[in-house]
């Protein structure tokens, strides 16, 4: 499993790079309108795929469809939305700024940060001297690498 989460950071790591390429040509909502089509086109081939070589699929999905509760649906939108307005800063930043390790690195930090803070304020979590030294030397070494 950590091989497949490896290649799969390792692919992504590209995208800011081909991302600030591409968006020298195209505004921001023009980019996010073609990636979002490709991106679409890719999951249709794998509905597609489920579709012809899973069987009762279809099945499943629509019954799991329509026992979703309205909790579920209003989380789903709500991931919708905060996957398009997070999409359009990542892409306002890596447009306006050369800096796409930097944005990388923010975004990832900040990211763990805040799922820490909601973990221990939301969820209860608890967490030892260790994982927060981890946090801090993190948050120490993005300033390091963002400052001159």
């Amino acid at each position: 499993m950590y091989f497949f989460v490896a290649i799969t950071q390792l692919l992504k790591t590209f995208n800011p790079y081909f991302r600030k390429h591409i968006l020298e040509s195209l505004e921001i909502h023009e980019y996010l309108f073609i990636n979002t089509f490709f991106v679409a086109c890719f999951v249709f081939l794998y509905f597609l795929y489920k579709l012809f070589f899973h069987n009762k699929f279809i099945d499943k999905l629509i019954n799991k469809i329509l026992n979703l509760t309205i909790l579920q649906v209003v989380y789903f939108v709500l991931i919708a939305f905060i996957t398009v307005f997070s999409s359009i800063v990542l892409i306002q930043l890596d447009k306006k700024h050369n800096t796409p390790l930097i944005n990388g690195l923010l975004t990832k930090v900040i990211s763990v940060i805040l799922l820490m803070i909601v973990g221990i304020f939301m969820f209860k979590e608890q967490y030892n001297y260790k994982q927060i030294i981890g946090i801090f030397l993190t948050v120490f070494g993005l300033y390091l690498t963002i400052s001159k």
